[in-house]
């Protein structure tokens, strides 16, 4: 006796803890069904055009290129002034004098090359960048979905419970149940709307990160839309047109932007090599200068030189040797990133192919007993046939394989998005984004099982 108060004792308290995180979910519920909704793809276009990081990304390849306008200047004259015999002022001449340096062949070129490959490198980085930014909006686009989904299961399992527990005080109140029956049921039920309370934060949470990598306005929410069809098992459609593992990683190595940011940079770095070894050789500098004198037979002076640098053997040594070991750098990194992208290809394709079938098997076998579950338990209840441990057992096992069907599809996705961005297939230029307020209000998305809602069981 003392266990079944002790247990009706926890229950009312669990229920009674849980009211307010409970008034504080449907408050953002109501908050969420007043704000901005929005599908994946719109996500994916508006983050392209006003994440912040993206925005302040593309200032580097701004500078990148005005770089290329300053590695084709030439260099600035020297303009000098005399003033000849300034201890003789009835003597006195004037002079002006002309010094520049020309390109130096080898160099010059060099340099120019180098600011070509240098803002080719940050435009390629700006892409990776956007298709980092895409994968992280459409995973995070795939969590919330999921987390939704997660509530509304969560939901109806709160509703069976809920009416077992009135079948239960009904049953109890005829003598066919005792208050520890009950007491189970209450159990139940609050650990329900626990987990219930608990889902509705983290599916919150997964909509503000969604807010945080758009770049979205902070008076302003996001309302997810309802996907455009209904989830696939896994995937397995998509993945079947894909193109043979050799075929893939060829479009990857020639697509992926990473890939040709490390080409590029392997040529700055060639280039500058290239330029510090011309330097090893002499070069001139031009001279011109005019001197007016009356007082000289030749009042007239206008001469012509050059001067010639000569390096000191050896002086070139070091910074050669600093800029091949940055190239061999550079080379080795770009070796490092091509196996890392065949080697990652070739686990998610595995990785998709498995949860695909994962999801599958749930598909056949979960989701039919989901939908016969709810039809069972509300027979069961309108004809008071309680068996309350095989039914509590029955709602807890439905509930969890439901939950791993969704943990299922969630990782097939998770293994798409990560197979696209290998591929260097996200990120590439869009149409602009349409703001996201002119979107038309959206309906709740679909549960993922049909069962109907469940009535209060009658005395």
């Amino acid at each position: 006796m003392r266990t079944a108060v002790l247990c009706w004792c926890l229950g009312l308290g669990s229920a009674l803890a849980l009211d307010p995180l409970l008034a504080a979910a449907a408050a953002d519920g109501e908050t969420a069904r007043a704000a901005l909704p929005a599908d994946e793809e719109s996500l994916v276009r508006y983050a392209l055009q006003h994440n912040p990081e993206l925005q302040a990304a593309r200032w580097s390849g701004t500078a990148a290129d005005a770089a290329v306008t300053s590695a084709g200047a030439l260099a600035n004259p020297v303009v000098r002034a005399e003033w000849l015999h300034v201890q003789a002022p009835d003597d006195y001449g004037f002079g002006i004098g002309l010094e520049w340096t020309p390109p130096m062949p080898g160099v010059y070129g060099a340099r120019r090359e180098a600011a070509h490959a240098g803002a080719r490198a940050a435009h390629a980085d700006l892409e990776e960048h956007a298709a980092e930014l895409e994968a992280s909006v459409r995973l995070a686009y795939a969590e919330a979905r999921a987390w939704a989904e997660r509530l509304e299961l969560l939901e109806r399992s709160v509703r069976t419970r809920r009416a077992l527990q009135e079948a239960t005080r009904a049953r109890m109140q005829r003598g066919a149940a005792n208050r520890i029956d009950l007491s189970l049921a209450s159990v139940g039920l609050a650990r329900a709307e626990q987990e219930q309370a608990r889902s509705a934060l983290s599916a919150s949470a997964a909509v503000a990160q969604i807010e945080r990598l758009i770049g979205l306005a902070p008076e302003q929410r996001l309302q997810l839309a309802p996907p455009d069809a209904a989830p696939t098992a896994g995937g397995a459609g998509s993945a079947a047109h894909e193109p043979e593992d050799g075929e893939l990683v060829r479009q990857a190595l020639a697509s992926r932007p990473q890939l040709q940011a490390d080409r590029e940079r392997q040529t700055v770095a060639e280039q500058a090599l290239s330029a510090q070894r011309a330097k090893r050789w002499p070069w001139l500098e031009l001279q011109a200068r005019y001197r007016r004198h009356d007082q000289s037979a030749h009042s007239d002076d206008f001469t012509l030189g050059a001067s010639i640098s000569i390096p000191l053997p050896g002086h070139e040594s070091g910074p050669i040797a600093a800029l091949e070991a940055d190239l061999e750098r550079e080379r080795t990194l770009a070796r490092a990133h091509r196996d890392e992208l065949q080697r990652e290809i070739r686990t998610l394709q595995e990785e998709r192919a498995r949860y695909a079938e994962i999801s599958a098997h749930y598909a056949e076998s979960i989701a039919p007993v989901l939908s016969e579950h709810a039809t069972l338990v509300k027979a069961a209840l309108a004809g008071l046939e309680l068996d309350l441990t095989a039914l509590l057992t029955a709602e807890e096992m439905v509930t969890q394989g439901g939950l791993e069907y969704l943990q299922a599809r969630l990782a097939t996705r998770r293994a798409e998005i990560a197979l696209e961005r290998s591929l260097g297939r996200y990120g590439r230029d869009r149409p602009k984004a349409e703001p996201l307020t002119k979107a038309e209000p959206l309906t709740k998305a679909e549960p993922l099982t049909k069962a109907e809602p469940l009535t209060k069981a009658e005395p």
